[in-house]
């Protein structure tokens, strides 16, 4: 038990003073980024090993889906709405290229296709690991170059964000979870939420997040008051997303792939960079912000691409319903497109 403790003690030891470094030199998202290095490189050096308590991880899951779901009110909701089938056009255009490019891959690297496609399209590793599986596709490999398309967008896409797209503070979103008040009791319902995404966990990916988010979003629209969480609550979720980051990749993985990691991280590159078009022509067209366009084109995750909007004055919630259409289309049409194409070859 003291052994347990004094490695929890390690982990977010270090990662709040690398939060700290993060802060002093003023890079983007220090909460998430700087935990992820922080503990990648502990358990890179370090001589034990390392381990985040499941719960832990997914109580912060379910942090952060409260406070992507605050930002969320009727206007979110009209000002989406008219702008969904272009956002539509851009996000199946976005994912077609990615599996163009995942040819591409495979043959310059002379792998199959469907492990080239699988590593390439913008999607959650522990899905793109399920399909791999499924369609007897090399699951090494797509596990490794998600983890580099996930090093990639964290790194990159922040850093666009915050020094070429950010929005002046007076512009950015009003932080609803800072204003709420409500009677004591209805602390109650996070319990129910916490409940609900603990028994679908299996059925809905990323449960913990997308419920949470969703029901605070509905309560949150209609005017149905719940007391706010304490802003610290959320800075340690977001500590504990970054230790769970950092603590899921593993350097070995990345020098297995060899030759492979720089072709697959230029072209993560350039999808990052046909995305920041697209989500430039997109704000061009629906008057958001470019920060807001951007990022909800970002082949990033719902949760990090959210939070970035967060710290660079974007709307939190435009950028996490979008994710959300988008990492939905993937779930639920990637599967039966890759396995037509692939499943007779």
């Amino acid at each position: 038990m003291k052994s347990i403790v004094m490695k929890y003690i390690k982990m977010y030891g270090i990662a709040l003073i690398i939060t700290g470094v993060f802060f002093i030199f003023k890079l983007p998202l220090p909460w998430i980024l700087g935990p992820l290095i922080g503990v990648f490189l502990l358990k890179q050096w370090g001589n034990s090993s390392y381990q985040l308590n499941e719960e832990v991880r997914h109580i912060s899951f379910g942090i952060t889906g409260v406070q992507i779901g605050a930002t969320f009110t009727a206007a979110t909701i009209s000002q989406v709405m008219p702008y969904f089938l272009p956002f539509l056009f851009f996000t199946i255009a976005l994912i077609a290229i990615s599996m163009l490019s995942g040819v591409l891959i495979a043959k310059i690297a002379k792998m199959e296709q469907i492990t080239g496609v699988l590593g390439s399209v913008p999607g959650g590793l522990s899905v793109m690991v399920a399909m791999s599986d499924s369609l007897k596709s090399n699951t090494g490999l797509v596990a490794i170059f998600h983890t580099i398309r996930l090093l990639s967008v964290l790194f990159i896409v922040p850093i666009i964000a915050t020094y070429i797209f950010s929005e002046p503070v007076a512009n950015s979103y009003k932080d609803i979870t800072a204003v709420h008040t409500a009677p004591v009791w209805t602390v109650f319902f996070y319990g129910v939420f916490y409940f609900l995404a603990h028994l679908l966990q299996y059925k809905i990916p990323a449960a913990h997040v997308l419920i949470p988010m969703i029901f605070i979003a509905i309560f949150n629209i209609f005017g149905v008051p719940i007391i706010s969480l304490h802003p610290l609550l959320f800075h340690f979720a977001q500590v504990s997303i970054g230790i769970h980051l950092g603590l899921s990749i593993d350097w070995k993985d990345i020098k297995k792939a060899g030759k492979y990691t720089m072709l697959y991280f230029c072209f993560t590159c350039a999808i990052i960079l046909i995305s920041v078009l697209f989500g430039y022509i997109f704000s061009s067209m629906s008057g958001l912000s470019f920060a807001t366009g951007m990022l909800s084109m970002a082949p990033g995750g719902l949760v990090e691409m959210a939070i970035t909007a967060h710290e660079v004055g974007a709307d939190p919630a435009i950028v996490g319903s979008l994710q959300l259409v988008r990492m939905l289309l993937i779930i639920l049409i990637m599967p039966y497109i890759l396995t037509r194409i692939w499943s007779k070859q």
